[in-house]
């Protein structure tokens, strides 16, 4: 089912995008599959096109991609085919062709395994490897039955190639032992026989068969008698293989006439694959994605109308739905509103024909049945309508067909006829359309539609910005508020005389007046709150960032820290057992010192066991502290394969050996290390993986 009539389509432009992203097609048959793209309702359809169209975003986002070249339409041949008895033999070059798309085509993207989407499609194509085979043993590349695409061929081309050259030798004996007759030593063909030039006086000399004479007349292109025979037998093999070469092309066109209902369906998926892979080329050159679809509301972030040159439009951002189903935009003339209008509603057909937008992926997009325009000159004079006619006309139609599942697009609501009587029909029609729950958005620059826009609570008033100070539309759209015309500005900036615009305010009633300042007001603070929200949202994003760098900052403290600590208790504990073995050996050497030395080094021994005990229970309490664990002893009990943490060199590692002396090895970053089994702790960190590291 299609959304849009033909009006909406050619209101919103919708050909002009289909034929830009035709463009992006590597076939005729992709682009001719994308210029008969309609926009749809069926939100599983959808969701399946746009996944697809992701998943090969995805694809060539990974710097891989398919060749389509190759692909031909068949439908002409096919059409061909059931009207003559045979095709030419060029046609099967073109057939040939596409088999061997389709054949390299699934072999390449059989490979693609995480991309089952487009898996999924490839295995429907179907390949009739004999038809290929059929028509490549036959056809050359060239477009030329081969001379042995039959036995029949091969044996009727064999024996014309050995009388020709029969023929040849004779006539090359001629010119060399005549050459007096000769006109030119060739050998040619005329009407199909191998004839040789002589001169005209030569005809009486020997018995010729003349088939032809130069424009001069000076030379003629003569038969000799002796090979007139083979030159008929030649003549007879040559019609028997036009027939051998017309039954050929027959039996391969009956064979390809076979295979219609196959070729056909692999046409289908070759273009569906070819228009994928357009609009994901489309997507990526004009950074477009997808909003999300189903929604109950319409979200728009930053979307860029898709024919207007991209570096100079404007995005646009505006939302309605869920309470608030109807928009009304005012400001200025050419301050954008009717772009606004087209940007929407041309974004909504491209959205549900599954191509991508240039917006915001976080976007929000409803599935609508309808999309009903009133935009641009409706004047006919065909038709013997005014303009304001022509748009009644148009409304009405809108009416009768308007529902809860429509989005409807007015452009100047009421315009073209007397204003109080316009706004009127402008507020009855508004009033209707919300009664009947459609999704609506209006322009206009009637003043009593704006205060209705403002006070109905299911009404969303939006403006499009003018700067005060340049005196020119900016083209943003500013949600919540009401735009002022701006024409006494406008037309002050275009040269009106300023003593003209005192004249033209001074016609206005003091309430219109007192309403201009008003909205003038509202499009002030509604300016400030924006600014205001603009300059949080920018220090909110200067206060994530800093506390990321402050997080960072402290975890790599917290990391420096422990890591200091952990080295200067190993340096100590170093340090104290160096001291504790130097007294040792002193004490040794000293056992037949005099005694008052010894117990002077005795005293000194038990100084230092005593600061290694407690620079161990000072080790002790700080991993306890670092870990968080009361179980942080050293382990007394180990086995090989078993993970630990190695407290002096503060990782974690695994046991790869058990030494005598209460010693291990350990695989810390597959490096090898021993060290005490004092130095063993349970592991820090909590490791998934059972597979061991390679030593070295």
């Amino acid at each position: 089912m299609t959304i849009g009539s033909k009006k909406t389509f050619n209101d919103l432009q919708f050909h002009k995008i289909k034929e830009i992203v035709a463009r992006f097609a590597s076939s005729r048959l992709g682009a001719d599959a994308i210029g008969q793209f309609v926009p749809t309702n069926d939100r599983e359809q959808l969701e399946t096109e746009i996944a697809q169209v992701d998943e090969i975003i995805a694809l060539l986002m990974s710097r891989r991609s398919i060749s389509l070249t190759g692909i031909h339409d068949l439908r002409p041949l096919l059409k061909q085919a059931t009207e003559q008895t045979s095709l030419d033999p060029k046609d099967f070059v073109i057939v040939a062709e596409t088999l061997s798309a389709v054949r390299r085509i699934r072999k390449q993207i059989d490979n693609f395994e995480e991309f089952p989407l487009l898996r999924r499609i490839a295995n429907r194509l179907s390949f009739p490897g004999r038809l290929e085979k059929l028509i490549t043993d036959a056809i050359d590349e060239r477009g030329a039955i081969r001379p042995d695409a039959s036995p029949l061929l091969k044996q009727l081309t064999n024996k014309r190639r050995t009388l020709e050259a029969s023929i040849e030798r004779r006539l090359h004996a001629l010119i060399n032992r005549s050459p007096e007759l000769i006109s030119e030593s060739v050998i040619t063909r005329r009407s199909g026989r191998l004839v040789v030039p002589i001169k005209s006086g030569a005809v009486g000399a020997m018995e010729f068969v003349v088939h032809d004479r130069s424009a001069t007349g000076q030379t003629l292109y003569a038969e000799p008698a002796s090979v007139v025979g083979d030159n008929n037998a030649i003549a007879e093999i040559e019609s028997s293989i036009r027939l051998e070469r017309l039954r050929i092309l027959r039996q391969l066109t009956a064979a390809f006439k076979a295979k219609e209902g196959l070729l056909i369906r692999n046409q289908i998926y070759l273009a569906h694959i070819d228009s994928l892979f357009a609009r994901a080329n489309y997507a990526i050159a004009h950074r477009c994605s997808f909003p999300r679809i189903g929604s109950l509301s319409l979200t728009l972030i930053e979307g860029r109308h898709p024919l207007l040159p991209q570096d100079k439009v404007v995005p646009i951002s505006l939302s309605f739905g869920k309470g608030k189903q109807m928009v009304v935009i005012t400001g200025p003339n050419t301050g954008g509103k009717t772009v606004t209008l087209k940007t929407i509603g041309l974004l909504l057909l491209m959205v549900q024909t599954g191509i991508p937008i240039p917006a915001s992926a976080n976007s929000a997009f409803p599935i609508v049945d309808k999309i009903y325009t009133d935009i641009g000159d409706e004047q006919s004079i065909e038709q013997n309508l005014s303009t304001f006619s022509g748009h009644v006309k148009n409304i009405i139609e809108i009416i009768k067909e308007a529902d809860s599942s429509s989005l409807l697009l007015l452009d100047e609501l009421g315009a073209g006829t007397d204003p109080q009587e316009g706004a009127a029909l402008g507020l009855a029609i508004m009033e209707d359309l919300l009664e009947k729950g459609a999704f609506v958005i209006i322009s206009t620059h009637l003043t009593p539609l704006k205060y209705f826009a403002i006070k109905h609570p299911a009404i969303k008033p939006a403006a499009m910005e003018f700067d005060h100070t340049t005196l020119s539309p900016t083209f943003r759209v500013i949600e919540g508020t009401a735009g002022r015309s701006n024409a006494f500005i406008i037309a002050g900036r275009l040269g009106l005389s300023a003593r003209l615009i005192e004249r033209a305010k001074g016609s206005l009633s003091q309430g219109e007046i007192h309403a201009e300042d008003i909205l003038a007001e509202l499009e002030r603070n509604k300016r400030a709150i924006n600014e205001y929200k603009d300059r949080i949202a920018h220090q909110l994003k200067e206060a994530e960032a800093l506390k990321e760098e402050y997080a960072a900052l402290l975890t790599a403290f917290e990391e420096r820290k422990e890591e200091a600590l952990s080295l200067r208790i190993r340096k100590l504990d170093s340090f104290l057992r160096d001291s504790q073995r130097q007294v040792e050996e002193t004490l040794a050497k000293l056992s037949h010192s005099p005694s008052q030395a010894r117990p002077q080094l005795a005293k000194t021994y038990k100084e230092i066991a005593d600061l290694r005990a407690k620079l161990y229970a000072e080790t002790v309490a700080f991993n306890k502290h670092q870990t968080g664990n009361t179980s942080s002893f050293p382990l007394q009990k180990v086995t090989v394969g078993q993970l630990v943490h190695i407290n002096s060199i503060s990782r974690d590692g695994r046991i790869i050996e058990l030494l005598s002396g209460k010693k291990v090895g350990v695989l810390v970053d597959s490096i090898r290390f021993y060290t005490e089994l004092a130095d063993i702790f349970p592991p820090k960190k909590t490791h998934k993986t059972d597979k061991k590291p390679a030593l070295i």
